[in-house]
């Protein structure tokens, strides 16, 4: 046990990732108002973690852990947060500043700015401790890191789930309040048993300060359905004027439920889809190159998608379950609520590497669509239009040139090739140790990954059209688009990747190749 006197805003907690995980408990003046796992080091450990205490200066701590009292000592006050300085950070992909992250919560534009929320490990480098993290931005790609909004409590850990603006107060918080309806995970701790709360409900937290603290609220809360229910996101349908929230309920089962007023939700249906789970969304997509054809979207966490109709009680699948990810890495896209025409996701990218203390980046915000192949319709990916306005033209490659080396001179960097429809034969594409080879007689493109194990699958190409591939690179992560966006796919990278050179090696004649600089150096 370690007990002192609060007298600084921030408490410094060693992370140690050769020490086993053990749990602490923390009261103020003998109420609990935190408890975390964690591989509680030395002096001598990996990094320090923070925990904000500042609203109890001049109370009493007192922190309960099985460990040595040698352990418990490394534990102190400071008036500063610890600084976590690593020079390989990406530079347009989100990255947190410490701790592990998993899904992008929450995404909403409201007032000129993107906010983006997150699931956040603040304590480590694994999955855990489930909290929310903040930040902001103007343009989808320059980040800034705001405080902490939601930290587990007795109800639970803080599980997924999204935001809507209350732009006319129906929930009698304010006009423009924003609404957070998220998962509050019961039985994930000793903290929600003891409280008596052991299973997932999903509950309502507002904002009326433009997003930078979050209370709970009571003006809406749905109890528990079935199994670890959670994720819930809304949506708007325009044409009828009403609300509508997707749920994961367990196994493949969704449910969806109708509202006209974000408070009172009735179920209308419950739907099951082969090989679809959790961090659902529903959305309505433009089909490009029609006369204003739209379709219904509905998604799950690895990219599976199912297009059809939804007449605002029951979405009728017009599909099989497709996807939209060619490689691995990405996971728990969630599209943003407030953005006027265009539909706009970001996802998890789930990288291995702990090398900045932290662990997990985001995609780079995408751009969502779908186009008609066949009798059926496909999703496409691009980057926000944000990023074409950071390109600095830097060089193309003559006709019939078939290799390049690109210094990246650690730059972001974009680079788009076409290959017309009659190729045959390979283009293999590398940074440090990984590889993309464009291979024309399978008609597939396979993504060689830094620290691999298996020999990866190919993404297929319709091998009878032109091929054009759109390539983004950043420090931790590569991220292609082939085909406008319908192919997809993310390589993690080695450190460093912007301190090397990109190289080209084609066995045929590119159609064009040309590459730009991406931000503040274009």
């Amino acid at each position: 046990m370690l007990h002192f006197t609060i007298t600084e805003p921030y408490l410094w907690i060693p992370f140690d990732h050769t020490e086993p995980e053990v749990k602490l408990h923390f009261y103020v003046d003998g109420k609990k108002i935190q408890e975390i796992d964690m591989r509680l080091g030395g002096t001598s450990g990996d990094f320090y973690a923070c925990m904000e205490v500042g609203g109890y200066l001049g109370r009493d701590l007192e922190i309960r852990a099985d460990v040595s009292k040698e352990l418990l000592d490394g534990i102190f006050c400071y008036a500063q947060k610890p600084q976590n300085v690593y020079p390989f950070r990406p530079k347009l992909h989100f990255s947190p500043q410490i701790g592990w992250h998993n899904d992008p919560n929450g995404l909403v534009y409201a007032d000129g700015q993107y906010h983006l929320y997150y699931q956040w490990n603040p304590y480590g480098v694994e999955w855990g401790n489930m909290h929310w993290g903040h930040a902001v931005s103007r343009d989808l790609l320059y980040w800034e890191h705001e405080p902490m909004v939601m930290a587990p409590n007795e109800k639970g850990a803080v599980y997924s789930g999204c935001a809507w603006e209350d732009r006319e107060n129906q929930t009698g918080h304010g006009e423009h309040a924003l609404l957070f309806y998220y998962t509050a995970a019961g039985g994930r701790s000793e903290w929600s048993v003891e409280a008596g709360n052991p299973l997932f409900t999903q509950r309502l937290a507002v904002s009326t300060d433009a997003g930078k603290t979050l209370r709970d609220s009571d003006a809406f809360f749905m109890g528990h359905i079935m199994g670890e229910n959670r994720d819930p996101k809304i949506c708007y349908h325009e044409s009828l004027g009403t609300y509508h929230m997707v749920l994961y309920l367990d196994g493949n089962t969704f449910a969806f439920f109708r509202s006209a007023d974000l408070q009172n939700w009735e179920e209308t249906q419950r739907l099951s889809m082969e090989g679809m789970w959790e961090c659902p969304d529903l959305f309505e997509l433009s089909v490009d190159g029609t006369d204003g054809e739209k379709k219904w979207v509905f998604w799950s966490a690895d990219g599976y998608y199912v297009v059809g109709d939804f007449d605002g009680f029951q979405f009728t699948p017009q599909s099989e379950v497709l996807c939209a990810y060619g490689t691995k890495i990405p996971y728990a896209a969630q599209t943003y609520a407030g953005i006027k025409g265009r539909i706009v996701s970001i996802a998890w990218l789930r990288l291995q590497n702990t090398r900045g203390n932290y662990k997990g980046i985001m995609s780079l915000p995408a751009e969502l669509s779908l186009v008609k192949q066949g009798q059926g319709y496909r999703i496409r990916l691009q980057p926000v239009r944000e990023l074409t306005a950071l390109r600095g033209f830097l060089g193309n490659l003559p006709v019939g040139q078939r290799q390049a080396s690109i210094p990246l001179n650690g730059n972001p960097m974009e680079i788009c090739l076409s290959w017309n429809p009659e190729t045959d034969g390979q283009t293999k594409l590398t940074l440090g140790n990984t590889a993309i080879l464009v291979d024309f007689a399978k008609a597939e493109i396979c993504v060689h990954e830094t620290g691999a194990d298996a020999q990866p699958a190919g993404i297929p190409f319709v091998s009878a059209a032109p091929l054009t591939l759109r390539i983004v690179i950043d420090q931790e992560a590569l991220e292609f688009y082939g085909n406008g966006g319908v192919l997809y796919g993310v390589a993690e990278l080695e450190e460093n990747a912007l301190g090397k050179v990109f190289g080209m090696e084609s066995g045929v004649d590119l159609q064009s190749a040309e590459w730009y600089v991406l931000g503040e150096q274009a």
